[in-house]
């Protein structure tokens, strides 16, 4: 089993964070997507728009191997995930359970104390809800891109 680093990402991951995302998104969330939907992603998760977020705040961490970015989550004010992706190579590994471990436990520590919250895709439900999520409302769909909001109280 090769080594897997989790680390905080930097500005010169931007490039490596945002084509891991798109290369993703095109083969594992097709479902999720109506008509322009995946325009408007793939739009929003260019380099640039990385590097925005991360300027923003946003905290995004990676997983490594093998010096390849193979996984990334991010969360806006230590509270909402808005990126999780794990390269499908490296699927059922337990990297995105790392990822979210990592950043769960720092954004507790920068006083996180009540609940995290996601938009989840079709594709990401079961796996979020084995993590102790759960649903907040109905299936919504927004810039056509379908979802469903959860959250996870913290105890």
């Amino acid at each position: 089993m090769q080594q897997i680093t989790i680390r905080k990402a930097t500005i010169t991951d931007c490039a490596e964070i945002s084509a891991l995302i798109s290369r993703n998104a095109k083969s594992l969330l097709n479902d999720d997507f109506e008509g322009d939907g995946l325009v408007f992603f793939l739009n929003a998760v260019t380099e640039q728009a990385i590097r925005e977020y991360m300027e923003q705040g946003f905290r995004y961490m990676v997983a490594i191997a093998n010096h390849e970015v193979i996984g990334v989550i991010a969360i806006k004010d230590f509270r909402h995930m808005f990126h999780l992706f794990v390269d499908k190579d490296h699927h059922n590994k337990g990297i995105a359970r790392q990822l979210w471990d990592t950043i769960s436990r720092e954004s507790i520590k920068q006083g996180q104390t009540e609940k995290f919250t996601l938009n989840s895709t079709s594709y990401a439900l079961p796996v979020y809800q084995r993590w102790g999520f759960t649903t907040t409302d109905e299936l919504q769909t927004r810039h056509g891109i379908s979802f469903t909001p959860m959250e996870l109280v913290v105890e």
